[in-house]
């Protein structure tokens, strides 16, 4: 497995849908979702909002929890973010609802939608098309039409930046635009580090998934940093087809650390991964998490268990977590590669949906 070379011709090979090309424009994709978002007319009641919730599922729910964080410093309402069939009771006519869904045919947020719609909360719907974008073109709701022809996990950008706007048009956050703009530039700088011709030594996308060829990825961040940390975990299990998982401190250091006590054969088939950030501010990261994170990162190397770290890059909370989320995704093409697989079917989804479909 290791041994595999990462060449053009080997990862045309095995990535037949080209998603290793879908990530490298994810520069494009800031540009053109803040293109699509700006004509975009809400017609809110904005003096009713006393709260928000974001139903999603998958990398809908990502971008959920990345715009929470993204965030978490601005916003005077509370925002709470649904991944299930149900909403929170809260729910009601003051209620921002934000439904999120690629396909617009996620079992889990029709549900919630239909709630949204029964307790006549104010709704903006973010998808492709399918029963949510039928939905919303009969009800007159407002709606981010999204760009067809993705994998839903590779129209991140194009399920944040929407959310980003909402906000935004709500007066609860400053116009994000700046930031997508420092975002995209970065990403675009970021992109030849990480090219399929930039050789192994030099590239830290190819180097890290080389690293984790055999392993299984555990990925620790900041409690800010969840989010990217969950989309790094969700692109190695999808793209990589490999289990993987994530954990924040400083909660982690009250009861996963101690499972690093036994030094048993199976931590040898884990990699740890830090994100770090090291531009964020106290009121990001508390001095506290990151003296946590030190101590914590010598224990878990004495039980024999590697750790590697990636750190953020730019200015912007924006830019500095999707620095990190654009390595995460190009390394789990690279790993799926290594991996001998393609990285872009999700056979066992697809076949839990057409079980689904039939109950």
């Amino acid at each position: 497995m290791t041994d595999r070379n990462l060449t053009s011709a080997e990862i045309s090979h095995l990535d037949r849908a080209d998603m290793l090309g879908r990530v490298m424009n994810m520069p494009q994709h800031f540009r053109a979702a803040l293109a699509r978002a700006q004509s975009v007319k809400l017609n809110l009641q904005l003096d009713q909002i006393r709260n928000i919730v974001i139903a999603g599922m998958g990398g809908s729910a990502i971008g959920g929890e990345l715009a929470k964080s993204l965030t978490y410093n601005q916003l005077p309402a509370p925002l709470a973010v649904c991944r299930s069939y149900n909403l929170p009771e809260f729910v009601d006519q003051h209620t921002l609802a934000v439904i999120s869904s690629y396909s617009g045919d996620t079992e889990e947020t029709l549900a919630a939608f239909e709630q949204a719609r029964q307790r006549r909360a104010q709704i903006v719907c973010i998808t492709s098309g399918g029963k949510i974008g039928q939905i919303a073109e009969a009800d007159h709701l407002p709606r981010f039409a999204l760009p067809a022809g993705f994998p839903p996990r590779s129209a991140l950008v194009h399920l944040v930046v929407p959310i980003l706007k909402t906000l935004h048009a709500c007066r609860f956050i400053a116009d994000p635009a700046p930031d997508i703009d420092e975002t995209a530039a970065l990403l675009e700088k970021l992109g030849p580090r990480y090219h399929v011709q930039s050789e192994e030594p030099e590239n830290s996308a190819k180097r890290l998934a080389r690293a984790l060829a055999g392993r299984l990825p555990l990925i620790y961040a900041a409690e800010i940093y969840e989010a990217v940390a969950w989309r790094w975990k969700e692109q190695f299990c999808e793209n990589s087809k490999v289990l993987a998982w994530h954990n924040v401190f400083p909660e982690l250091n009250h009861n996963e650390l101690v499972g690093w006590g036994l030094r048993s054969e199976l931590d040898k088939k884990f990699q740890v991964i830090y994100l770090i950030d090291r531009h964020a501010a106290p009121a990001e990261i508390h001095s506290r998490v990151l003296a946590r994170m030190e101590l914590t990162q010598g224990l878990i190397e004495k039980s024999g268990v590697p750790v590697i770290s990636a750190a953020g890059e730019g200015k912007s909370l924006l830019a500095r977590f999707f620095s990190l989320i654009f390595l995460g995704d190009m390394a789990s093409v690279y790993l799926a590669v290594l991996n001998r697989a393609d990285p872009t079917p999700v056979e066992k989804i697809d076949y839990l949906k057409s079980q689904m479909a039939q109950r």
